[in-house]
């Protein structure tokens, strides 16, 4: 399913940093904002792993990311179909399946995927788009979990 666009029913979940999230716990919509130079924002389908429960689907996203989470930050949860839906300014995002490779000492991750569409950098327009995409999270996991 490389390069496609994951079903409207799926989920992703993104890692948010301490930083973006506010102190009730909540996610600012900075998460979600599309830095300069990128051209899709990094997610993981948690279907991927269908014949796991949701926890152990967590389990291979943390698993698997390249990125250092911290304890402070969270696994923010989206419905694709949902998130699409939800405004007319978000009609136009698309979540496409893009795994990686396995590289530098990092296994594959075939479970990553992008939410392209956004707008690029600091405008008006990029702060509004990641303010909606947080306002449609459904559920907010822990980054790091104690054994």
């Amino acid at each position: 399913m490389n390069g496609n666009d994951l079903f409207d029913d799926a989920h992703v979940v993104r890692y948010v940093k301490p930083t973006s999230r506010h102190e009730d716990g909540s996610v600012d919509g900075s998460a979600f904002r599309l830095r300069s130079g990128d051209n899709g924002l990094s997610v993981n389908w948690l279907e991927y792993f269908r014949d796991l429960t949701k926890a152990q689907q967590l389990d291979e996203v943390r698993r698997l990311s390249r990125l250092t989470m911290r304890r402070r930050g969270c696994l923010a949860e989206l419905g694709v179909g949902a998130t699409k839906q939800y405004s007319p300014e978000l009609t136009a995002l698309r979540f496409v399946h893009k795994p990686l490779a396995s590289a530098n000492g990092y296994e594959a991750d075939p479970s990553h995927s992008e939410i392209t569409g956004l707008p690029q950098g600091d405008s008006p327009q990029a702060a509004l788009i990641g303010d909606l995409i947080a306002e449609c999270i459904q559920a907010i996991h822990p980054a790091i979990v104690d054994s």
